[in-house]
């Protein structure tokens, strides 16, 4: 079983249309044929919206949301508040998620699916649309030099492995995110679906039913896995599989002055080894512990927001007028 995360890098054709306007900004909705070789039907087109400032843009930002379809419509709220200090501000929806679920399918449920195939599938192709979104922006000089990635839970993990990949990033910022997929498949209530399954008597490959059969190997090898090259990783047939798309096989290879991660002490959506072992991996990076859930942050977007204009350079009085300046702030959806 292979994964690469490759694709064939060329200019992009897509679509665009403004949907909203604020006082300082403009919101689009684009859209383009994924580059990923084999995505699942129905996850075929790339959407994002694009929050675009007026006036001068000072920075970018890409924020990667959470498993699922519910924490969304909290991150749409960065974007015209970014925007309006001059930030261009990109809200991918990865594949399998909200608008871009595949057939016959619920949001989410395809990335902890207890099949390696249709793991693999989704997990590469997160990665790859992300890495497309950034061709995108660059090619149509929305992403600038200045710029930061927030990956929220999934978004998080999917961020650990582009940021192995990607030079183009100047800022990683982790929100309640994690990793050790062993543990989120067998202890997480986001995996409780895959847990019946096991129940019900399916047998995967790859021993991912067996519980402790899988903590042990992960415990045998991941000594190994921190020792290896991106190249190594992904080509191995050495290790167990799931570590090909865990994000703690990866987190080494980040440039650790470029990383803040941040944790919620009070979280019960992914388990506390598999948010410690993500976290001590990024050993070296500005970590915090907040007193937060895993939920309860994501109406208080404005601490957020604050702190990536922080590491944006952005002054502080001009980013506090900016984020307490009323805009509009909508769904595209419920248009």
């Amino acid at each position: 079983m292979s994964i690469d995360f490759l694709y064939d890098k060329k200019n992009i054709d897509y679509v665009s249309g403004h949907i909203f306007k604020g006082k300082s900004y403009r919101c689009s909705y684009i859209r383009y044929k994924t580059l990923y070789k084999n995505p699942a039907p129905g996850t075929e087109n790339v959407e994002f919206y694009l929050y675009k400032p007026k006036e001068e843009v000072r920075a970018s930002t890409l924020i990667l949301h959470g498993l699922g379809s519910r924490n969304i419509k909290f991150l749409l709220w960065l974007g015209p508040h970014l925007a309006n200090a001059g930030v261009n501000t990109s809200i991918l929806i990865l594949p399998g998620n909200y608008t871009r679920v595949e057939n016959n399918s619920v949001s989410g449920k395809s990335y902890l699916y207890p099949d390696m195939k249709s793991m693999f599938q989704f997990w590469e192709h997160g990665v790859v649309d992300t890495l497309t979104t950034i061709d995108l922006l660059e090619q149509s000089h929305c992403w600038k030099d200045n710029n930061i990635i927030l990956g929220y839970c999934l978004g998080g993990m999917i961020s650990t492995i582009v940021g192995a990949i990607e030079s183009r990033l100047n800022h990683l910022l982790f929100m309640t995110t994690g990793g050790h997929i062993p543990r989120i498949l067998h202890q997480s209530p986001a995996a409780a679906f895959a847990r019946k399954l096991f129940d019900r008597g399916l047998e995967p490959d790859f021993y991912l039913d067996d519980r402790e059969k899988l903590y042990n190997i992960y415990d045998e090898q991941f000594p190994l896995v921190r020792e290896m090259t991106f190249a190594d990783i992904v080509s191995s047939k050495e290790i167990h599989p799931l570590f090909k798309i865990d994000p703690i096989s990866y987190a080494h290879l980040l440039d650790m002055k470029k990383v803040t991660f941040i944790d919620a002490y009070f979280d019960s959506t992914l388990p506390i080894q598999s948010r410690k072992i993500l976290y001590d991996e990024m050993y070296g990076a500005n970590r915090k512990v907040l007193p937060i859930s895993h939920v309860n942050w994501l109406p208080f977007g404005y601490f957020v927001a604050k702190y990536i204009l922080h590491k944006l350079n952005i002054n502080a009085k001009e980013a506090k007028k900016a984020l307490l300046t009323k805009e509009s702030i909508e769904n595209p959806l419920e248009k």
